[in-house]
């Protein structure tokens, strides 16, 4: 079984040697071949093969600026074993809501840009995040509605179509305290979207400190998941959670090693069987301090997964 990684598994200051994310960055910008080969050389040995990548500094025009060009990184790659097969686009989640329509062609723009260079390295998905929630009520109060929801689709929508004439699918990421997460928030947005155009990326950690069922979700959604993150978690959050910059930190405490919490993973894989997916398991474990063995045990508890799967079959 192949296996993957987002590489914000590598957001970690005690890996790096630093005492901050903010450090991580600098170091980034100081020396990123540096930076890049540390990424590529620990991931190499750990048998995961696929990347997903994501924000600054782990995004493609930052890996491309470390090697020079496309076709220098695309070489490092090889040279380990290693291949692109996502990325995250994460505009749509730092621009506010009421900004997108101005922002809309910028937001086409970038879309294309990254399209394009997945398709050009081999990758298959770019996996969106939607913008958060406001807190629970906080004034104004603010509902997921048709009102609010029917624009951001239409725009998804367009989206999907820029990622299609790469080769690209568009797929919607299960993002905890986001508009998009929620059971019934995932069920209005893949109403409202053109599946031939916008697609899903399964997180059952972010849907399970959600308070939703991975299992139940994914079986609604079966035709439309072409990426699933796999991350694990240990149950609901407090609706009552402030979300504010520190939002992703505070999702933190929920999540668990794999198979340490309790998403049902062999129920996912069973049912994952059926989905047109466009890529192997995606291991996102936010924040290893030794993410050389985080992935190594990530890696073995998916193959003993299926292992069982196939066991199960014979």
């Amino acid at each position: 079984m192949k296996t993957g990684t987002d590489l914000i598994t590598f957001y970690n200051p005690e890996f790096w040697g630093v005492n901050s994310e903010d450090e991580i960055a600098r170091l980034a910008e100081k020396d990123p071949f540096v930076f890049w080969t540390k990424i590529l050389d620990t991931q190499a040995g750990t048998g995961v093969s696929g990347i997903e990548l994501t924000f600054p500094p782990f995004d493609w025009k930052s890996a491309t600026k470390a090697f020079g060009s496309k076709k220098n990184l695309a070489q490092e790659l090889k040279n380990r074993g290693l291949s692109i097969w996502s990325s995250f686009f994460a505009d749509l989640d730092r621009i506010p809501l009421s900004e997108h329509r101005a922002a809309e062609e910028q937001i086409l723009t970038s879309v294309a840009e990254a399209a394009e260079f997945l398709s050009s390295v081999g990758g298959k998905v770019l996996v969106v995040g939607l913008p958060c929630r406001t807190t629970w009520l906080s004034e104004p109060v603010q509902f997921v509605d048709m009102a609010l929801a029917q624009p951001m689709a239409d725009l998804l929508n367009r989206m999907g179509a820029v990622t299609a004439r790469s080769g690209v699918t568009l797929a919607l990421h299960t993002e905890a305290n986001s508009v998009f997460c929620a059971p019934r928030d995932v069920d209005l947005f893949m109403l409202l979207t053109d599946p031939r155009y916008v697609s899903l990326c399964l997180d059952p950690a972010h849907i399970t400190i959600e308070g939703g069922d991975p299992v139940k979700l994914l079986e609604r959604h079966l035709e439309r998941v072409v990426a699933m993150h796999w991350k694990d978690a240990s149950g609901l959050m407090p609706i009552s959670v402030e979300i504010n910059e520190t939002i992703y930190a505070q999702h933190r405490p929920y999540f668990r090693p794999i198979g340490q919490g309790s998403v049902n993973f062999a129920e996912l894989a069973t049912r994952l069987k059926k989905s047109p997916l466009k890529c192997g398991p995606i291991l996102e474990m936010d924040s290893c301090a030794n993410p050389e063995e985080a992935l190594k045990d990530g890696a073995q508890f998916i193959n003993t997964i299926y292992d069982g799967l196939e066991g199960a079959s014979a």
